[in-house]
């Protein structure tokens, strides 16, 4: 058996901080692409709502995401097809920053251990991620619009075991969101709660996880 280091995406691979270009002014971009007259509030409140209601619908199918669609532009007061918001979504996801000395770390461990991405998001972002850390480059990619599950579910911790054989000692979990640390170590993992921009941080606890230093 190998150790494995875990990344989160959001937040520790992509900035979700707030004064950056993020997935919420990508949202309010596309929804004032289309002259929606509510504020920003209101079109948050929906748009998280909408969030909320499409973790129901990882694994659904496409008339299922469609209805959900029509809905949230119902609420929004706008007329935008899916496909378009889909093209929008990819456009200006394009201009949401990314640490790149996290990935180039994340690369460098190839060989040395085995390395995954371990993230809740929907079907929307694969393209961004994919563009982003090159997914071929990892040996696992654990995403909740594959497996079903989502941080902090317990089931989605044990896919990860199930998947990789690892015992919890030789799993380090690198992530953002304190529930889905606590989950973790409730596991057994090895964890580092960090963000992206803490790059010195996320370094010295994979050199501690793997008991040697990375160039």
């Amino acid at each position: 058996m190998e150790k494995i280091v875990i990344f989160d995406w959001g937040g520790v691979i992509e900035s979700h901080e707030k004064d950056d270009y993020n997935v919420k002014k990508v949202i309010l971009d596309i929804v004032r692409h289309y002259n929606c007259t509510l504020t920003e509030t209101e079109i948050m409140n929906i748009c998280s709502n909408s969030t909320k209601l499409m973790s129901t619908f990882i694994k659904g199918d496409n008339q299922t995401i469609s209805k959900w669609f029509e809905t949230i532009c119902k609420d929004l007061k706008i007329d935008c097809l899916l496909e378009d918001y889909k093209n929008l979504y990819n456009v200006y996801g394009k201009k949401i920053n990314y640490y790149k000395e996290v990935v180039e770390l994340a690369h460098s461990l190839k060989g040395k251990c085995k390395i995954a991405i371990f993230s809740n998001l929907v079907k929307l972002d694969e393209k961004r991620i994919n563009e982003q850390v090159d997914l071929s480059k990892f040996d696992y990619a654990f995403l909740s619009y594959e497996t079903g599950y989502v941080k902090p579910e317990e089931k989605a911790y044990e896919i990860v075991e199930k998947t990789t054989k690892e015992k919890p000692e030789n799993i380090l979990l690198i992530d953002d969101t304190l529930e889905n640390i606590e989950t973790a170590k409730s596991r057994g993992w090895c964890t580092c709660k960090a963000f992206g921009y803490e790059f010195d941080k996320i370094k010295e606890a994979v050199e501690n996880f793997l008991g040697f230093k990375i160039n």
